[in-house]
């Protein structure tokens, strides 16, 4: 496998299907950039994933089906499935944000197909054309961070104390924001705000929001669905990258339940610890290091 450095990163994720829904149509998902072994995407309500992770790259992806439309819970995980797949092929560590990009275009045309992966509610596996999701991925490698996403989930960082949104959201609401049509305090109560303008399997003309820059070791990222960001403040959000990442993302999904969300919850946290050259001597590509699991939130 050919690199160009290598990076350790600690993740913490939780996946709660809330008070109200019958299911978690939320997927999570993370793996080591060319290490197929490595990915991992755990169904919702399982408790807290807490790892730490290394090698030439790590990945991390986030993914909400839509809620009113069929199939919505096999569309996120078929999603994230296909972005991970890419990603842990070898030696595409010089490729990555094309990668995703080919990633997010093969989702998309696989949901319009209706090729979604688990069977549908009869037991079978027949074409289940009408499943749409969000999907929201994070890859970093030693000389580049990369943020592919399309929806309305949200990544944050946090780097030297100042917290960063890193994405827009695709709803009505948004776009009417950014027309200046609305404004700021109205956008929490506008009915459009949870009506997707973009979505994996919505349109045969798929529209990615990119965005690359390069990362530093301390930095950390959060990426959650609507169900945890419209419930849990930014200083909130900020306390949890500050602090232990396993405790802090069970809170905030706490704190959205007690706070009366009626969506499902789903959050995963990264912090950068290591930028390795090629020369440092890292551990082999793709080594899975010990998973801890803890009380569900």
């Amino acid at each position: 496998m050919t690199t160009d450095g290598w990076v350790r990163a600690e993740i913490a994720a939780v996946s709660a299907c809330g008070p109200v829904r019958e299911q978690n149509e939320d997927r999570l998902g993370w793996a080591v950039i060319g290490s197929p072994e490595s990915a991992r995407s755990p169904l919702g309500d399982s408790g807290t994933v807490h790892a730490e992770l290394r090698g030439p790259g790590i990945a991390v992806v986030v993914a909400d089906g839509l809620g009113g439309h069929s199939h919505g819970e096999r569309a996120s995980g078929t999603a994230v499935r296909i972005v991970l797949e890419g990603l842990v092929e070898p030696d595409v560590t010089g490729r990555v944000p094309a990668t995703l990009r080919m990633g997010f275009e093969e989702a998309n045309t696989a949901l319009l197909d209706g090729r979604l992966d688990g069977p549908d509610e009869s037991g079978g596996a027949a074409p289940a054309r009408g499943g749409q999701t969000t999907l929201t991925a994070l890859a970093l490698t030693r000389r580049a961070s990369s943020l592919a996403h399309v929806g309305d989930c949200r990544v944050f960082r946090l780097r030297d104390e100042a917290l960063e949104l890193l994405t827009t959201d695709h709803t009505q609401a948004a776009e009417l924001l950014r027309m200046r049509l609305v404004r700021p305090d109205q956008v929490a109560r506008h009915p459009g705000r949870h009506l997707l303008t973009r979505s994996i399997g919505g349109d045969i003309m798929l529209r990615v929001e990119a965005r690359s820059g390069e990362p530093a070791v301390g930095d950390a990222y959060l990426l959650c669905t609507d169900g945890l960001w419209s419930a849990v403040t930014s200083g909130e959000v900020r306390a949890t990258l500050e602090g232990d990442l396993a405790a802090g993302v069970a809170d905030l999904v706490a704190r959205s339940a007690e706070r009366g969300g009626d969506d499902n919850a789903s959050v995963i946290a990264l912090r950068l610890l290591e930028l390795g050259g090629t020369a440092d001597a890292p551990p082999r590509a793709g080594l899975r290091l010990p998973w801890r699991r803890g009380g569900g939130a």
